[in-house]
């Protein structure tokens, strides 16, 4: 029986080849979107790591909103970093952690060179960890082993690398494990492979092998560089450094609150080391344990606007759903006379509804399966966009998402059409009359209310995307203080055998010599990036109170490379080496606000031997980002100190910035084999990454509004068909005695015009408060913006009139003869 239904069923749906595409097509869109959200959502808030009972874990951070404790110094996040001392003094602690785990990445973007036998060196993520990585998270390998206390003890020379970095650069080799690979030009074995799926624990970046922490100075936690063979900050030598985060897995029965408040104690003895006695006005050694949930860092940034993108896309599918809905009761309508003549033939009403069931169960498999396909074409552009390397994929928790959307709506549409299936007129089954064909005036009427309804949502969607994509044009307009055309940055790291001020002067000469050349300079934290270095401002030695100051070491001439105006004094030069006087430059909002109607060359910045006297203003310009506010700012020259590491190569160039990159590649590699480029790109590029959150959600709104508008379109084109075809004979008629073609166009275009305008009616005040939650996400823009109100409502005029436009012509066009003699 249910093998004959579903052949029946199949049956019905390639008889209308036309309804059957429709319906499945809104069904992947809807569907297929929500799984594409949800996908983002289930990553960034959702998603456990794939260990063995990950619910355990716990991302540690400093308590109560602060960071590392006054006269300790930080790379990377102070909320998260921790000194050596204070993580070895912690582990101790038995009675609250099962493991408390240590790691650090091996450069401030994470990237190293690594080299395998034979090959060039390329980027790799990387990280150094405690010897309880692996069994304290409880990682599974695929091949050979982790690491030990012992490993971690003697700093073995030793790595495990990831599935995915053993599949791109091994081709899955299964005698990888004992072979020598050189990262940063030192050798380490291989002792294992992290099993599949498993890609760390840094937010939201994909680590490629994992090392022990060590003690070397060229490896050190960060890339921080070395002068001389020592460093200035190293995780053995420096404990007032914090650097170190740290993951735990508290004891069965500890809860957060209880670990915190057992751990005081011990953690403010420790936090004292190198930094001295501790006032607790200032600082208190407080811990807090976040669930390793999600992706670190990204829960809160991105929560807000993954959660109005998810009501969002839900509205999208309400609409398919309902569009849907309605091609199913316009469809059961017209088979009123098939389901009477089954009803007249003995055929039960449960039978009929199995029937639906089956139609609909296949409409929406069909619609689950295409949209599924559609999820992870979308996810991997969403991945792309933001940036994310870890998580963003679907699993099987989004996978049970969609099948149970896909469920439920597979048994609603299977309900749609049944009220027309029970009241099939089993009577009058061989009777067919005008009577029997009108459509009843509540359906009618039913219609006309949920198309409104969608309008007024598509309003919404509308007015959304244009202020998503407003905003994304602010963005893109900004103004960055710096002429970006034709640059091109990347990122390098001398070796640790390398004089590193004697490299980068070679380095320099070697690429302002290519043809096509203009300018070149370099830079520690490169601009767009995100990082910055911040301190204490001190201005001719008076500590100014509660402000903080920018900078950055640059190289000779970087102004004039980045196209930074220079509004007094000069720009660094070649002259600026260790021997010389030690010189900044400031940027006007600095003068603006501390040195006002005054000339601030000669002014001096620091204090003791750290001072430097200034001898330029430079326009203000973008740093960390395009959408930061301008802050005050100091620059150095890099050739004045006494370490240099990893610095960011800027090359202006009258040939297209891109096609610089493979003549850059060249050339460093011809001079330094075993040093990679690190993350080459246009300098444009990199700020355009600063706003790759924005950039993710203006396109995904601006899709569903246009998605949206697309689906309402399709069932206004619907309602407006199908009543001109139940109307012809009233057509007829009614050109017949006269009606001219104009007047039954208008006809058909009045009636979408009235739904239109219920449907804005309901849609502006609801758009008027439904926006307001936008306003975290919009830049330099209310979220009432008068331009995108307009122009949503504009679209909404034109999507309705082009939906009826088809339908009312082909009415105006229908022979009142043909019409009569049809009835």
């Amino acid at each position: 029986m249910l093998l004959q239904d579903l052949r029946y069923a199949l049956r019905r749906l390639r008889q209308s080849p036309a309804f059957t595409f429709v319906v499945v097509l809104m069904l992947a869109l809807g569907i297929g979107a929500n799984t594409a959200v949800f996908s983002v959502m289930n990553a960034i808030l959702l998603q456990l790591l794939p260990v063995s009972h990950p619910e355990g874990l716990t991302y540690v951070s400093i308590g109560h909103d602060q960071v590392m404790p006054p006269g300790a110094s930080n790379t990377g996040d102070g909320s998260t970093s921790f000194s050596l001392p204070a993580f070895e003094a912690l582990r101790q602690r038995s009675d609250v952690f099962d493991a408390l785990i240590g790691y650090v990445p091996l450069s401030l973007n994470g990237n190293v060179a690594v080299r395998l036998n034979g090959a060039l060196p390329e980027e790799a993520e990387g990280e150094e960890v405690s010897g309880n990585f692996f069994s304290g998270l409880g990682v599974r390998l695929e091949q050979g082993r982790g690491f030990s206390m012992a490993d971690e003890r003697s700093h073995a020379s030793i790595a495990v690398i990831s599935y995915d970095y053993w599949t791109r650069s091994f081709a899955r080799d299964p005698d990888v494990v004992g072979r020598t690979i050189f990262i940063k030009g030192s050798p380490f074995t291989v002792v294992g492979i992290s099993a599949r799926g498993f890609k760390g624990v840094e937010p939201a970046v994909s680590t490629d092998f994992w090392i022990p922490l060590q003690n070397r100075v060229d490896l050190n936690a960060w890339g921080m560089p070395s002068a001389n063979g020592a460093s200035i900050n190293t995780l053995y030598s420096s404990p007032r450094w914090w650097a170190l985060r740290m993951m735990a897995r508290l004891k069965a029965g500890v809860t957060a609150q209880q670990a915190q408040q057992a751990l005081a104690g011990t953690f403010g003895e420790v936090a004292q080391q190198g930094v001295g006695k501790i006032d607790p006005k200032q600082w208190q050694p407080v811990l807090a344990f976040t669930p390793a949930r999600g992706i670190a860092g990204f829960n809160e940034a991105y929560r807000e606007p993954v959660q109005i993108l998810m009501g969002l896309v839900a509205m999208v599918l309400l609409i398919a759903c309902t569009n849907v809905a309605m091609m199913l009761q316009t469809r059961a309508a017209n088979r009123e006379k098939e389901f009477g003549l089954r009803l007249a033939m003995g055929a039960g009403r449960g039978s009929l509804f199995r029937q639906l069931l089956w139609e609909s169960g296949l409409l929406v498999t069909a619609g689950a399966l295409l949209g599924w396909a559609f999820a992870l074409g979308v996810t991997q552009a969403l991945a792309s966009w933001s940036g994310i390397e870890s998580g963003l994929s679907p699993d099987r928790t989004v996978l049970l998402f969609t099948l149970g959307i896909s469920a439920v709506a597979a048994f609603v549409f299977g309900l749609v059409p049944l009220w027309s299936a029970m009241r099939a007129p089993v009577a009058g089954v061989l009777r067919s009359t005008a009577q029997n064909a009108t459509q009843r005036r509540s359906r009618v009427l039913g219609g006309r209310v949920v198309l409104a309804a969608q309008m007024a949502i598509c309003l919404v969607l509308l007015m959304a995307a244009g202020l998503l994509l407003r905003t994304l044009r602010n963005y893109a307009d900004r103004n960055l203080g710096m002429n970006t055309q034709g640059l091109v940055v990347f990122g390098i790291t001398p070796q640790s055998q390398l004089d590193a001020h004697a490299f980068y002067r070679s380095l320099l000469q070697r690429v302002r010599q290519l043809p096509g050349v203009t300018s070149v300079s370099m830079v520690e934290n490169r601009p767009g990036s995100g990082w910055s270095n911040n301190n204490d401002l001190v201005l001719d030695g008076v500590e100014q109170k509660e402000a903080m100051l920018r900078s950055n070491d640059v190289g000779a001439g970087f102004f004039h490379t980045m196209g930074v105006p220079i509004l007094a004094g000069r720009d660094f030069a070649e002259s600026d080496t260790q021997t010389s006087q030690r010189v900044a430059v400031v940027n006007e909002t600095l003068v603006k606000r501390y040195l006002p109607k005054t000339n601030p060359i000669g002014h001096h910045l620091g204090a003791g031997k750290d001072t430097a006297t200034i001898v330029g203003v430079v326009r203000d310009s973008a740093y960390t980002s395009v959408r930061e506010t301008p802050m005050p700012m100091a620059y150095f020259p890099a050739m004045q100190g006494s370490t240099i590491g990893t610095m960011h190569i800027e090359v202006r160039s009258q040939n297209n910035a891109e096609s610089m990159i493979p003549v850059l590649r060249k050339t460093v590699a011809e001079a330094y084999p075993n040093i990679p480029l690190e993350e080459p790109m246009t300098q444009q590029e990199q700020f355009d990454k600063s706003y790759v959150q924005q950039r993710m959600f203006a396109a995904m709104g601006g899709f569903f509004g246009v998605l949206a508008a697309f689906l309402v379109a399709t069932g206004l084109y619907g309602m407006h068909s199908f009543r001109v075809s139940r109307r012809t004979a009233e057509i007829g008629v009614r050109m017949a005695l006269g009606a001219n073609r104009t007047q039954v166009l208008l006809m058909v275009l009045s009636e979408s015009l009235w739904i239109l305008l219920a449907g804005l009616l309901v849609g502006i005040p609801l758009t008027y408060f439904a926006v307001r939650p936008l306003k975290s996400m919009l830049y330099e823009m209310s979220p009432l913006d008068p331009v995108s109100f307009v122009s949503s409502i504009a679209a909404m005029i034109l999507v309705s009139m082009c939906a009826a436009l088809i339908p009312a012509r082909r009415a105006a066009t229908v022979d009142p003869m043909r019409a009569l003699r049809t009835e």
